[in-house]
């Protein structure tokens, strides 16, 4: 899974070297898990690279990956890991890359269990509608993120790299 991460941070930094109206970002995570999925693992603590373009002056294109890892509830011996591969878009109320904005997202999730010297992944599909507020090199946001059994809030709090200029 390392391989996988470090390839997909390799393919964003790329990414946004090729492209001159957009920005790449660096953020820490803190999920909190809900429903059935709370009831299992505690707090998610991770990381996130997102690369963020320009469409138009209010709305942004944006890729996300990254890895979370849920810590055990309880002293169940349960613990999972999510690697989120997602694309999706942002909405600025002010002009791209500042101020308030709404947004959502949408992709694969590398879903992983351990419970004692079991384990098992899999693949899954899920969604992300989120809000958020961008103010020079920072961005701040939380999402609500709908993973068929792992659904979870997610809070990002991220350093921007590079000018939207």
């Amino acid at each position: 899974m390392k391989k996988v991460l470090l390839s997909i941070i390799a393919v964003v930094a790329i990414t946004s070297a090729s492209f001159a109206q957009g920005r790449a970002s660096l953020g820490l995570e803190l999920n909190l898990p809900m429903g059935d999925f709370g009831d299992v693992v505690g707090l998610g603590i991770g990381g996130t690279v997102r690369y963020e373009g320009k469409i138009n002056e209010n709305l942004n294109w944006l890729g996300t990956a990254g890895y979370v890892s849920f810590l055990e509830k309880d002293d169940s011996g349960f613990t999972a890991s999510i690697i989120p591969i997602q694309g999706g878009v942002k909405y600025y109320f002010n002009e791209s890359f500042n101020g308030f904005y709404g947004g959502a997202e949408l992709g694969a999730h590398i879903v992983s269990a351990k419970f004692g010297d079991e384990s098992d992944s899999e693949t899954k599909f899920g969604f992300a509608p989120s809000v958020g507020y961008h103010l020079g090199n920072i961005d701040i946001s939380a999402r609500y993120q709908i993973i068929s059994d792992a659904d979870f809030v997610g809070f990002r709090l991220a350093y921007v790299f590079g000018s939207a200029e």
